[in-house]
């Protein structure tokens, strides 16, 4: 059946009868319709139920019909729900009475409705305030320890859900599984464990959050009425929440029982080293939920890679040094987005010492943002392995065209720029690299600068089969083989960042340790952070020291690699 087809179906399950009941008994849902009355609707209201014995109705805007009522005329009763048009079977009030100026009127429990729908199940949504917390788990793609990502239900079904989850927890390392467990948590205390796959995301890069459409697969009964309960008391806490429900009884699961309990949904309440870290937190946000599209099958948005990229550009332009600390500030997302940023914004400041134009820099910086992308559409077992088969290593090549397919629609970005930075990044002077094994004379020189900037950052990142260095380390490896890399590029590289580069780590000789965050024009240090720990830049360090403060610190005794 297409989506536009409207299907016609009874619905006599006594929890999705009252679930339909519920939704009903929204402001202005109901409505009642005279049997052989002429088809006009009148405005009803559904005040309560008690399941398998009666509804109770407010006829007080409609007393003209009391009269017809109370002979036992039969009425049906009509209303739009989240699960689609709602028809009752005809029915008649057994009693009217007077109450309090209101006109009220009991008729018997209906046991079947008519529901012409355009989904394949009544979907309850949660208003703003009713949080429900949603969460899923998965094995690290590094470490392979066990990770979880937190987010908002939306709404909810007997057949799935939707969910939130902000772009900056680091969605891709989670998501998405198309097979997975997804647990919901609610006010009360409550888990309900059920399986569930992916059928669709959608990213809002305004409100910085993915949208994910879950499908619970081949559930047995007792989930499916667990399901059902979830999704009326989802009802009844939407229409007290809706202003004029405040009759209705308080649904238990909304009940808080810890107003602390940071299992209620997510929270933005991330902390990041510098101001500067949080802006390039958004942009991290973004390629993370664009690695999630991309491995559904999705292509790169256009027009958000280059709105993302002149952000880089206009913030490296803001604070050059405050953006290449920046980089060393963001932990939360996929390897892969922490690199390819890292590249970006790198090779975007070195493009500088050559005049390269802004749009041309534009186009570098799209492309190093998204060029390792492919290597999370991947079986990750092939990044956990300590030593590679030839037969592997020719299949992890694939991780190129598997982004470059991908950036089709991307028609303002140079096809040269982008063949250069993603197509020969990975490509060496010897020939020794990949995909194609290009070599010499037939690399361009952005290919040769960026290659350079690529293996420098990588170098200073652990993988499974050798640890990280230090910058200094990373200098030394690379200058012993100009046979692979350009001579021309390393030294511009190392002349424009510095021997000691900002974002180095440094163990002084009284223990302390500072990260470097600024150099000065002779590329020395001049301005570092304390940190309490060997860990990523956070929210703890210190306040920039330089000059005689600096000097108090004492000697630098050695340049450590940060621990994860």
């Amino acid at each position: 059946m297409s989506e536009t087809e409207i299907e016609f179906s009874p619905v006599n399950n006594p929890i999705e009868l009252a679930t339909y009941y519920e939704a009903l008994s929204q402001p202005g849902v109901a409505s009642l319709q005279i049997t052989n009355g002429g088809g006009k609707e009148h405005p009803v209201v559904l005040l309560e139920q008690e399941e398998r014995d009666y509804l109770l109705f407010d006829l007080s805007a409609i007393r003209d019909l009391a009269p017809q009522l109370r002979r036992g005329v039969k009425f049906t009763l009509h209303g739009y729900t989240p699960g689609g048009l709602v028809q009752s079977n005809p029915m008649t009030m057994r009693e009217l009475i007077s109450a309090d100026g209101r006109l009220l009127a009991y008729a018997d429990w209906p046991t079947e409705i008519n529901v012409k729908q355009r989904r394949a199940s009544f979907r309850a949504s949660l208003r703003l305030g009713m949080d429900v917390g949603v969460r899923l788990y998965s094995e690290d793609e590094e470490s392979q320890n066990k990770i979880e990502l937190q987010g908002d239900l939306k709404d909810l079904s007997a057949t799935g859900c939707l969910a939130e989850f902000f772009m900056q927890d680091g969605v891709s390392r989670v998501l998405p599984d198309l097979d997975t467990d997804i647990e919901l948590y609610f006010p009360n205390g409550t888990k309900f464990e059920v399986p569930a796959k992916v059928r669709h995301l959608k990213t809002d890069n305004d409100r910085q959050v993915l949208a994910v459409g879950f499908e619970f697969p081949e559930i047995g009964q007792a989930k499916e009425k667990d399901l059902w309960n979830f999704v009326r008391e989802i009802e009844r806490e939407a229409s007290r929440s809706a202003g004029e429900g405040g009759n209705k009884t308080p649904s238990e699961l909304f009940q808080v029982k810890d107003e602390n309990d940071k299992r209620l949904g997510r929270r933005h309440g991330h902390q990041y080293a510098t101001p500067m870290a949080r802006r390039l937190a958004r942009i991290a946000g973004y390629l993370d939920s664009q690695m999630v599209v991309l491995k559904q099958g999705q292509p790169v948005n256009s027009h958000q890679l280059s709105l993302h990229a002149d952000r880089l550009l206009d913030m490296l332009d803001d604070s050059r040094e405050d953006l290449l600390f920046a980089v060393h500030c963001i932990h939360r997302e996929s390897r892969w987005i922490r690199h390819g940023l890292s590249v970006a914004v790198r090779l975007a400041d070195l493009l500088t010492t050559v005049k390269v134009p802004r749009d041309i820099r534009k186009a570098v910086t799209a492309a190093a943002m998204v060029h390792d992308l492919g290597k999370g559409m991947m079986p990750p077992e092939i990044w956990r392995a300590v030593t590679l088969s030839t037969e592997v290593y020719k299949e992890m090549q694939a991780h190129v065209d598997h982004i470059m397919g991908k950036l089709e629609s991307c028609k303002w970005l140079s096809p040269v720029v982008r063949d250069n930075v993603i197509g020969q990044i990975n490509e060496r002077l010897d020939g020794s690299g990949y995909p194609d094994g290009v070599r010499d004379k037939s690399l361009g020189q952005l290919a040769r600068g960026a290659a350079v900037v690529d293996v420098l950052d990588a170098l200073q990142r652990a993988r499974p089969d050798r640890p990280a260095m230090s910058a200094v380390a990373a200098h030394k490896f690379i200058q012993a083989r100009t046979e692979q890399f350009d001579e021309v590029w390393i030294d511009r590289y190392i002349r424009h960042f510095g021997p000691v580069p900002i974002g180095s780590l440094l163990r002084f000789d009284s223990g302390i340790f500072a990260w470097v965050v600024g150099l000065d024009r002779d590329k020395k240090i001049a301005r570092v952070r304390v940190s309490p720990h060997k860990l990523a830049p956070d929210s703890k360090l210190g306040e920039p020291l330089e000059g005689g403060a600096l000097r108090d610190l004492g000697k630098i005794k050695d340049i450590v690699v940060p621990e994860n």
